[in-house]
């Protein structure tokens, strides 16, 4: 019974690390970290270029209806985040609150003295930087990842070279030196790594598998970084909102 429940335990353990790529939420968490980067850098220059412009003409009075526009704009680009990571991420959010019925004075003082319109633009400045670290682990370690699992179907073609590259050899020295009785003993070696070329199909399957490693990290990594986004979105966008 005890071996049962081992083996039980192993194959969920396998399958919650080797089930990503199964996973119908992996890729909605992939659809969001994608759009992070685009949306990061547009909510950036869009508040660095009018909280500039409102601050600069604010001594003429002409800045305070910019920052106020920065604001109310800020406000609705936080609802679309909102929706957006309800629709991807699952995140569920309390109902947001009206804006006060009154004068337009009073709808001022709500816009500037409401923690939520505040939060909202912080939130916006600060998403390029999860779109800039999903930007690099998609362009780098899944693109990769997913250039190795071809390499069966595209070693043997003509023209195409699949290994690795060196103008010259490159050499690694390790070495190993301990003190002993006022001398100095130790171990040095030389390795060399030059040039080298996929040729059979057991190297290319082999390469594959590095791929397919190579790929399960990188989405257990963009997972980790879209359950941080959705943590970040609740704090930031939804108080008291619950997954």
């Amino acid at each position: 019974m005890a071996t049962d429940d081992r083996l039980a335990g192993s194959g969920g353990a396998l399958r919650a690390v080797f089930g990503v790529p199964f996973r119908l939420q992996t890729y909605r968490n992939l659809l969001y970290l994608l759009l992070a980067f685009p949306l990061g850098l547009a909510y950036f220059v869009f508040l660095s270029v009018g909280i500039s412009l409102g601050v600069g003409l604010a001594f003429v009075v002409v800045g305070i209806p910019i920052l106020l526009a920065v604001l109310v704009i800020a406000t609705g680009l936080g609802r679309v985040e909102r929706e957006l990571a309800a629709l991807l991420l699952g995140v569920e959010f309390e109902s947001a609150a009206s804006s006060p019925e009154g004068s337009v004075v009073e709808w001022v003082k709500h816009l500037v003295t409401d923690r939520g319109t505040w939060t909202a633009v912080v939130y916006l400045g600060t998403k390029l930087f999860v779109g800039v670290v999903s930007f690099f682990v998609v362009t780098t370690v899944l693109v990769t990842a997913v250039s190795l699992l071809f390499v069966p179907f595209v070693y043997d073609q003509p023209g195409v070279y699949v290994g690795i590259v060196t103008d010259a050899p490159i050499q690694l020295h390790p070495s190993l030196y301990v003190a002993w009785q006022h001398l100095l003993v130790g171990v040095e070696a030389v390795v060399e790594i030059g040039s080298w070329q996929v040729r059979t199909l057991a190297e290319a399957l082999a390469v594959a598998g590095v791929g397919v490693l190579l790929a399960v990290a990188a989405l257990h990594l963009l997972n980790g970084l879209a359950r941080f986004s959705a943590w970040y979105a609740r704090l930031m966008l939804g108080p008291g909102a619950t997954e």
